[in-house]
């Protein structure tokens, strides 16, 4: 009895390790795609300018995984033209849940790109850092 209690457990472990290992793995399946938002000169689209001077990136991500996943977290690097970091930002999805093939939007607000910074960023660079199974 105590043998196959013993076999169950470790059977138990190695499932729920296997699938850890497969959530680990889909920030993979998910896309990111910029909006299309009023450009300001001289900046790529989905770029803008908020209110408070501060620079963001708007656009979507679309879940390419055959799970439910929420909430998608993204992260992003706001560069100059020689590559110079000018900025980082994280955003989450607002949305909790996104089912397969769904898509949903996101804001990154680079709060220290303002003012005469704006005008260095040359690139930008944009991932997907989590997306796990929604519960």
């Amino acid at each position: 009895m105590k043998a196959r209690l013993a076999w169950l457990i470790a059977g138990l472990m190695v499932f729920h390790g296997v699938s850890l290992a497969l959530a680990g793995n889909l920030a993979n399946k998910v896309k990111v795609e910029l909006e299309n938002v009023d450009p300001h000169p001289g900046m790529e689209p989905g770029m803008y300018v908020c209110a408070a001077g501060h620079l963001h990136i708007r656009g979507t991500v679309r879940n390419l995984a055959d799970v439910p996943l929420g909430p998608i977290k993204v992260a992003g690097k706001a560069l100059d033209s020689a590559g110079k970091i000018l900025g980082t930002a994280t955003a989450s999805t607002e949305q909790r849940t996104l089912a397969p093939g769904a898509k949903t939007g996101f804001d990154l607000e680079f709060v220290t790109v303002t003012g005469p910074r704006v005008q260095l960023v040359k690139k930008h660079e944009i991932k997907v850092v989590d997306a796990p199974v929604a519960r």
